[in-house]
Parts: structure tokens; C-alpha cells; sequence
């Protein structure tokens, strides 16, 4: 009995030296194991704003990836886009300095090619029509659509790519080979007999 009266002094004690109050106040859970249905009238209890973390999604690409054209690939049975960059036509000539025939558009799409197969890339979903997943992928660290913008093969969708863009066309790297696309800042279709 002196004992449960001690340590009921002791308790009484501690908590007014943290300055709590004794009683049903002091002593309710602060966490629960089950949901708890909270009437905001009543209770004060502070909010806090979640960050909503997007992990990005992998994607392993086989070796037998198929590659469209340079900026989108089929794997898996699944059709993949990159957002932030304008592909070449896989059918697209290039007239390089002294009239030379360069087929452009098949080496833009050999350069997709070694940046995505037996690679396994980390991107965001940027939107989804269809079949088709458009995403923002890296592979090693790399901005796979800026690799391809310096490259030369592909040209900049977003003003991010630019500055990428602008030194390839000083290189004449891929496509920039080709007059006609340095002057217009992009390679115009492929004109149909």
C-alpha cells in the first residue's frame, strides 16, 4: 500500500516537473494498431503533408528488343516512346558536304539500339496512349533522349535538349550532317514520289 501511494507520488511528481497534467489526457496512445476514425471537430490533431515519392519504374530490355526508329522501341510486347526528343525517320537519306548519300535514319536507330539492349533502364511514365508508354528514361547515369539529341540522332522536343542539340549541329553528328535539317533545326519528312 505505501508502495502504490510512493509511486503514485513519483508519477504525479515527473509529470508536473515536464509540466504534463495527470489523468486520461496524459495517458491515451499516441499511435494505435488499428484504423481509427478521427472527427475533425473535435480533435486538434496537426496534419502533415505527405511527400509523394515516384519510384521509377525498371525496365529490363532484352537483346531482341525491336527498334522502331530512334526514339521508340517494342519489348516484351509492349511499345515504349521517348518523350523528350523527335525521332528520325527510320527511311530518312541525309545529303552530307559534297553531295555524299548517308542513311541517316537506319544510324539513328542503331544508336537507340546500343543505348537500350541488354540494358536495364529506369524511367518515368510520362503519359500513356493506347499501346504505347511514353516515358523519360537514364540508362548508367544518362539521360537516354539528351544521348540521343547529342548523337545526332534525334532532335530536341523540349527546350532542355537544346543546348545538346546546338553542339551536335556544330559537330554535324547524325542527321546534322545534312543541310537542309541544320537550316530548319530539324529534318522535314521524307518527300514521297
Amino acid at each position: 500500500m505505501i508502495a502504490a501511494l510512493l509511486l503514485l507520488l513519483v508519477t504525479t511528481m515527473a509529470a508536473k516537473a515536464a509540466e504534463l497534467l495527470p489523468g486520461a489526457a496524459s495517458d491515451d496512445p499516441i499511435w494505435t494498431d488499428k484504423p481509427v476514425r478521427i472527427d475533425r471537430s473535435k480533435q486538434t490533431y496537426e496534419r502533415l503533408a505527405v511527400e509523394h515519392i515516384m519510384t521509377p519504374l525498371r525496365i529490363p530490355v532484352s537483346s531482341r528488343v525491336t527498334v522502331l526508329d530512334s526514339t521508340s522501341f517494342r519489348d516484351g510486347g509492349r511499345l515504349y516512346v521517348l518523350t523528350n526528343a523527335v525521332a528520325v525517320d527510320a527511311k530518312r537519306f541525309c545529303r552530307g558536304e559534297g553531295g555524299a548519300i548517308a542513311v541517316c535514319g537506319q544510324k539513328a536507330r542503331i544508336v537507340l539500339r546500343q543505348l537500350v539492349a541488354n540494358r536495364t533502364l529506369f524511367c518515368q511514365q510520362d503519359f500513356r496512349i493506347g499501346p504505347a508508354t511514353f516515358l523519360t528514361c537514364t540508362s548508367g547515369g544518362k539521360d537516354i533522349a539528351q544521348a540521343l539529341i547529342a548523337a545526332g540522332a534525334a532532335w530536341a522536343a523540349t527546350p532542355e535538349g537544346m543546348p545538346a542539340q546546338q553542339q551536335a549541329m556544330q559537330k554535324k553528328a547524325g542527321i546534322w550532317i545534312d543541310a537542309e535539317c541544320r537550316a530548319l533545326g530539324r529534318c522535314p519528312p521524307v518527300k514521297r514520289r
